[in-house]
């Protein structure tokens, strides 16, 4: 057990009483990764099929849609589109988000579907 100064000492916890709290557990975790999945399917459908490979859902945070892509091109490309891409999504994932940002991470893979 640990404990700090003033603190009450804490029990550890089972691996399941982990994965099975709300949104702080393991269990929200996979919750996240599985929303962030299902939009990142839904904009591999949206994308010319050239560029889906080089593109990912990075994030979902304050109202924007965080892109990434290792090819700056290709996130120029999705900058211009960024008006079509952002109507396509929000209809499939309505109140989610409000703007798109796209970055350019040298190192992301491409994607195995």
């Amino acid at each position: 057990m640990s404990t700090s100064a003033g603190k009450k000492p804490t029990r550890p916890r089972a691996a399941t009483e982990i994965a099975r709290s709300s949104k702080r557990g393991l269990s929200g975790l996979l919750k996240r990764a599985r929303h962030l999945e299902a939009i990142d399917r839904a904009l591999a459908d949206t994308l010319d099929p050239r560029h889906a490979p080089h593109v990912r859902v990075a994030n979902v945070r304050d109202g924007r849609l965080i892109l990434a892509t290792p090819v700056a091109p290709i996130a120029q490309r999705l900058r211009m589109e960024q008006s079509r891409l952002l109507a396509s999504l929000q209809s499939a994932f309505p109140g989610e988000f409000q703007s798109l940002e796209v970055r350019v991470t040298p190192d992301l893979p491409p994607r195995v579907d």
